[in-house]
């Protein structure tokens, strides 16, 4: 299992948070499953989370799957214009803040993600295990009865 820091919009990261948010779309994601720290921009600027994510989904296959879901199917066309993929966010676990400015000042490389990087066996992996403290109990998501009301949704 790769490890990657993956950045998120505030408000995009307040859905997660609060449960709204199952999946995470990109138009380039690994194969495998990843445990992503999560960066949120402005106005947070600061790592404050992680996900693990699995089972990468082409959302064309989204389409077969739900085709008789009118609704569905066009919200998977809008998306694809952006994405081509879609990842099970399996379990979300809030933590402390660390903001941008602490960053930079204890990790003298600290580059913030555009999208995302991995960091497996990097400073920043070995400074995040040890600075990032659970808040809260993780939420897990089930995955067992999606509809085509779930996919696709912001």
């Amino acid at each position: 299992m790769r490890t990657m820091l993956l950045s998120f919009q505030a408000d995009v990261y307040k859905r997660l948070a609060a449960g709204e948010k199952i999946y995470e779309h990109r138009k380039v994601f690994p194969d495998e499953p990843i445990i992503a720290y999560l960066y949120v921009s402005a106005p947070t600027k600061a790592i404050t989370g992680k996900v693990l994510l699995d089972n990468k989904t082409d959302l064309n296959t989204w389409k077969n799957k739900f085709g008789d879901n009118q609704k569905a199917v066009e919200r998977i066309n809008a998306y694809l214009q952006h994405h081509r993929y879609a990842m099970e966010i399996r379990e979300f676990q809030m933590t402390n803040q660390i903001p941008l400015a602490t960053l930079r000042e204890d990790l003298e490389r600290f580059v913030v993600p555009q999208m995302y990087y991995f960091i497996d066996d990097t400073p920043l992996l070995h400074y995040l295990e040890e600075n990032l403290q659970p808040i809260d109990e993780k939420h897990v998501n089930d995955f067992s009865h999606i509809t085509g009301d779930m996919i696709c949704v912001h």
